[in-house]
């Protein structure tokens, strides 16, 4: 970013350019926060699509350490 020489400002202009931009970043601030929360609800609508995917991989695990512990009262 470029700075800027703000020597010549008065100290009035400068406070008004504070008060703005402070203004701005809590603007910005909202804006990331509403797109945080877009995303997640975006993902909450898609759990149980994720939940469909995961099924198969879920039963082969369950499988597995079912095995195992069969396996293990054996020995």
């Amino acid at each position: 970013m470029e700075h800027e020489d703000f020597s010549g400002l008065s100290k009035g202009k400068l406070k008004s350019l504070i008060k703005e931009t402070e203004e701005v970043l809590v603007l910005l601030k909202e804006e990331l926060q509403k797109r945080k929360l877009d995303k997640q609800h975006e993902e909450i609508d898609h759990l149980e699509d994720h939940l469909k995917e995961a099924e198969p991989h879920l039963s082969t695990i369950k499988a597995f350490i079912q095995k195992i512990i069969e396996d293990s009262k054996k020995t």
